[in-house]
């Protein structure tokens, strides 16, 4: 309904405009009587401006001195002088500064809003045979729902049954859809593709990823930066001693005897050409496109106000688990012992692992099924789990044991040589190959490093509670020289403040014990699949859990911080110079609208370049 009445009133705005401007060229027509010129300059301007002479009146009677405010007095004051044309020129011209610059904010809008939109309103409850609409605020932890095709999903859950695609990219930016089937965790804002599945509710609508997505977009909206901070008040300081300086230029050479209306004249351009706009709009618009830029890459920053810290980072700091790999194991490397199989192996292990709680099994069996998906699920009769040592039974009447040495000294298998890092997999007491496991780095990250030292990271570090073992593996596999291992939080605070000294630092985390080093930092970084205190405490989410995107994300802040730059030296040096020769009398009011409407039109469209 608020959208139908905005369309509606920018149609009749636009109508008006267009009007307006065929009132004014109208004027051109030789031999129109005076007075019916002088009456078709009134229309033109009231047609083009009558909202913002509305509000510059309602603003000089509150010495409320803003855009409009200055607008509204230049054309006033052209209008009493005789200057007809100009004052329709500026109105004119403003107006389409204006309308351009509400179309190039509605297209940064667009990319904000998408996130926003990624909260559905009802989900498919299931009670008992019924299935029935409800409001999803309704939705309780433990509720079955059904998800249809196309439809988005309304709160995390968990699929029970059914198998479908489903588009992450609303969450995720990964374009590439994926395939769920049961046991499978679905996010609140992605969409369903192309089969009906049915889930159980994991966490309500207050607290599912869209809605905690959607409140971060709107807390970024309200965190200004220190550049945006400035210009507001800037722009409140600034005007009020413009609309000064303009009525002494006007009003001081006439007391002494110089011809008015010349000065008068003088002053309007002041005060025309000194309009502060082209910066008070461009620089937020800067920002604005910015946070909408990295959104699309899959981080979330809390807040303009963090953009610049993020854009003269110099260092970057990781944690290891969690965050450079995913947390889970994967295969490293097979042995088999002469005359046994791959094949063999993996059906014992498979077997065994099926059976364990442990958190390791799961990769492994994961990474079983994806090495050799033909191996069937052997039966294991008498399952025992020795806590710290591995795992054992019977399977296809054999005893099998899988674990470390320690295992195998327990039941007093007879072995040569054994190495720390593997699994020895034993049937009816003979040693037939061991399984290595290494935790799995994150996808595509390999080429990471190479990334941030194009855009200036100086140094690269991993900071883990993990022993120097693990650390030093990982940080070869991802080219990190510079290695700090078994730290506690506490540790990893220190190690923070002291490369503080150094740059400006970015921490990257997802653990609870990483929360005071993400609150520590220049700039944080919390994993998407991180605790909720971690996100909670950090200036930005990593919603992808794509590392790659850090780097994008350094080169947009950058490229913004120098847009903003650009504009600001841009707007003030075409001032200055139009605001000199309008005081010694060599510009026009046409120029000094210029050096408002038209520096403002480059500044907004440079801005919109950072999309």
């Amino acid at each position: 309904m608020e959208q139908n009445k905005e369309k509606k009133k920018h149609s009749i705005e636009t109508l008006l405009y267009i009007i307006a401007i065929i009132t004014f060229l109208i004027t051109f027509i030789p031999n129109l009587p005076s007075y019916v010129t002088t009456l078709l300059y009134l229309d033109t301007i009231l047609l083009a401006g009558y909202e913002i002479l509305f509000e510059g009146i309602k603003n000089i009677f509150k010495l409320n001195f803003e855009e409009d405010t200055l607008m509204t007095i230049a054309i006033i004051s052209a209008y009493i002088l005789g200057e007809f044309t100009e004052a329709c020129l500026v109105i004119l011209l403003y107006k389409l500064g204006e309308i351009i610059e509400e179309k190039a904010v509605n297209k940064s809008n667009q990319s904000i809003q998408k996130i926003v939109d990624i909260k559905a309103t009802n989900a498919n409850l299931i009670n008992g045979e019924e299935i029935k609409v409800v409001d999803v605020k309704e939705l309780k932890i433990g509720d079955s729902i059904l998800i249809k095709p196309g439809e988005i999903v309304p709160v995390d859950c968990k699929v029970i049954s059914g198998n479908s695609s489903i588009d992450t990219s609303n969450i995720t930016g990964e374009s590439i859809p994926i395939t769920v089937e049961a046991k499978a965790e679905l996010k609140s804002g992605i969409i369903n593709l192309d089969g009906k599945l049915i889930a159980t509710v994991e966490k309500t609508f207050e607290d599912s990823t869209a809605s905690q997505i959607v409140d971060l977009v709107y807390e970024a909206q309200n965190n200004k930066g220190k550049t945006e901070e400035f210009i507001t008040k800037f722009s409140k300081i600034y005007t009020p001693i413009v609309i000064i300086l303009a009525v002494l230029i006007a009003v001081i050479p006439s007391i002494i005897g110089f011809d008015m209306s010349v000065w008068i004249t003088r002053g309007l351009v002041f005060l025309v050409a000194a309009c502060p706009c082209s910066i008070v709009i461009s620089i937020p618009l800067a920002l604005y496109n910015c946070l909408g830029s990295i959104s699309r890459k899959g981080i979330l920053i809390k807040g303009t106000k963090h953009i610049e810290d993020l854009s003269k980072s110099k260092i970057i700091a990781f944690d290891k688990t969690g965050t450079l790999t995913t947390g889970k194991m994967k295969i490293d490397k097979i042995e088999v012992s002469e005359n046994h199989t791959e094949e063999e192996i993996l059906k014992y292990v498979y077997a065994l692992e099926v059976n364990s709680s442990h958190p390791i099994a799961n990769s492994i069996i994961e990474k079983i099924k994806e090495k050799n998906d033909s191996i069937k699920l052997e039966e294991v009769k008498d399952y025992k789990e020795i806590a710290g040592c591995g795992i054992c039974g019977k399977v296809e009447s054999k005893f099998v044991l899988f674990g470390n040495k320690k295992l195998l000294e327990k039941y007093e298998i007879p072995y040569k040589k054994l190495q720390e890092n593997k699994n020895y997999l034993v049937v009816n007491n003979e040693i037939i190959g061991n399984i290595s496991l290494k935790e799995e780095v994150r996808n595509n990250i390999e080429s990471l490093e190479n990334e941030l030292s194009k855009l200036g990271i100086k140094r690269i570090a991993m900071l883990t509670g993990d022993n120097e073992k693990n650390a030093k593996k990982i940080g070869k596999e991802l080219n990190i020289q510079e290695i700090y291992a078994g730290l506690l939080p506490k540790d990893k605070l220190e190690k923070i403040e002291e490369l503080k000294k150094e740059g400006k630092t970015i921490f990257v985390g997802d653990g609870i014990n990483d929360s005071p080093v993400l609150a520590t930092a220049d700039f944080s970084i919390s994993m998407g699949e991180g605790t909720e205190i971690a996100s909670d405490t950090a200036d930005s989410i990593l919603i992808s859990n794509n590392l790659n995107t850090i780097a994008n994300s350094i080169k947009i802040s950058k490229k913004t911080m120098k847009v903003m730059k650009i504009n600001i030296a841009f707007s003030l040096i075409t001032k200055v110079i139009v605001l000199i020769l309008g005081i010694i009398g060599y510009a026009p009011i046409w120029l000094a609208v210029f050096a408002d409407v038209g520096v403002t039109l480059l500044t907004v469209l440079n801005a919109m370049r950072i999309r």
